[in-house]
């Protein structure tokens, strides 16, 4: 019973029993309600690093038409991790779910260790579990960038503190490579780098020289990818997949006429209302901590608002836009936790891991998967490949990957129209894949009719 006791303080055990917990139907294909769409982009690279070309910078996506595929995006490490397991045991979907959870979990252990000895255990226990039950509790085994670079770059400050009190460069080398894959992952991961600030006021001058060249040379890469390699890729490929925002002063505008859904992204979707509620009651308490802490602060709140000013109409229609905000909100709210009486502070632990794992648990479930997964091999009896094919999924290409198949997307109302039918066969498409229900609804085409199933025809055009 002591040791029971014992463990329940421990931030490993809350993390292993939420990480087997996070197993259950880790199996299952990108179709939850949240962003399937920007999941099943993830595994179009992967698979076509596997099926057609491993070069990482010239990641491919299937919805190009009879285009190339290759279109810039994030630096596709998380897709090529997956592309390596493939290499191993084979190509599956749900890869890259075990990929992020993995890494994800390693950041946040991380992340707390980095704490414990920053500041003090109790401040990195509550911090720890504020995020452990924020929207990382279900994004960190979704198939998506977001939680996995914002844990690479904790593994290099963790790293990067390391080497500062052992003064050894494999972690200043272990803290540099993840650092510059997890801002290339995803851009706006670059926020958690505030957590480094402590940092420089402990380094001498030969560790700050050390760690100003490598956020130099990471800060250059990231800077050539984006704003070079991108441009260039979607110029040369002729396929735009990748947003880069809106100007700073419009999206003021945007986000001030529509201020009740701003504010909806920080009191809901980041921890929940539990973990609003601790964040804005830590801020109240945040003046009688040091200057470090302070400064911490600041500078995660400068660096979050300038990629929020460039986020354009996205940040209201995308939760996963908060998710480099958290870690500050969660080490914001441990201050109020920690200041709470024991028995108080047990509630509001009690409260605010319920809200998380609750508040997302649909995610937890898919529906029809059966049918989806079987697409390919029922459509393999009639269309190579290699055969193009247009899809009336709209927007969202999950059902198309789900085909194995590369071409279109498209809606009713444009496969109702000969000429746009006409301009796809002129480019090469030789089927329609007819959605009934998920992600289109029904239309009968004027055209030989192969396959009918529960959910989808196929027709030859």
């Amino acid at each position: 019973m002591q040791r029971l006791k014992h463990s329940l303080g421990e931030y490993w055990f809350w993390l292993t029993i939420t990480f087997v917990h996070r197993l259950f139907s880790i199996m299952q294909p990108p179709l939850e309600v949240a962003h399937n769409w920007r999941q099943t982009t993830v595994t179009m690279v992967a698979r076509n690093f596997l099926e057609v070309d491993p070069n990482p910078f010239f990641p491919r996506v299937d919805m190009a038409g009879d285009l190339s595929g290759i279109t810039g995006m994030e630096f596709p490490f998380l897709n090529f991790l997956i592309y390596l397991v493939s290499l191993v045991f084979g190509y599956d979907h749900w890869y890259g779910r075990i990929i992020n959870l993995v890494i994800t979990s390693t950041g946040l252990w991380c992340f707390y260790d980095y704490l414990k000895r920053q500041f003090n255990p109790k401040l990195a226990f509550n911090t720890g579990m504020i995020l452990l039950f924020s929207l990382f509790y279900y994004y960190s085994r979704k198939i998506m960038p977001d939680t996995f670079s914002i844990a690479l770059i904790f593994i290099g400050i963790w790293s990067w503190q390391r080497f500062l009190r052992e003064n050894q460069l494999a972690f200043w080398l272990l803290g540099f490579v993840t650092i510059a894959l997890g801002v290339l992952s995803k851009l706006p991961s670059v926020v958690v780098l505030a957590f480094a600030w402590p940092l420089v006021f402990e380094s001498n001058l030969r560790q700050k020289i050390w760690i100003g060249s490598a956020l130099l040379v990471s800060a250059v890469a990231s800077a050539w990818w984006y704003f070079s390699w991108v441009p260039y890729l979607e110029e040369s490929f002729g396929y735009q997949h990748f947003f880069m925002g809106q100007t700073m002063l419009w999206t003021a505008q945007f986000l001030a006429e529509n201020w009740t859904d701003t504010l909806f992204m920080f009191y809901n979707k980041a921890a929940g209302f539990s973990g609003f509620v601790a964040f804005v009651l830590g801020l109240y308490l945040l003046g009688k901590q040091g200057k470090l802490a302070i400064g911490l602060v600041l500078v995660s709140i400068i660096l979050f608002a300038g990629f929020m000013l460039k986020s354009g109409d996205k940040f209201t229609d995308h939760e996963y836009y908060i998710i480099p905000f958290i870690p500050l909100m969660a080490f914001v709210g441990a201050f109020f936790l920690s200041s709470l009486k024991p028995k108080f502070w047990i509630i509001a632990l009690l409260i605010i891991s319920v809200e998380g794992i609750t508040r997302k648990w649909e995610d937890q479930f898919v529906k029809n998967a059966d049918a989806y997964l079987a697409m390919d091999a029922e459509i393999s009896s009639f269309a190579l490949q290699s055969d193009l094919v247009v899809i009336n999924g709209g927007e969202y290409p999950t059902p198309l990957y789900f085909s194995h198949r590369k071409g279109w997307l498209a809606n009713n109302d444009q496969l109702s129209d000969q000429d746009f039918v006409n301009d796809l066969k002129t480019n090469g498409c030789a089927y329609a894949i007819i959605l009934k229900k998920g992600f289109g609804t029904e239309i009968l085409l004027p055209y030989t009719m192969l396959l009918s199933t529960e959910i989808y025809d196929l027709y030859e055009l």
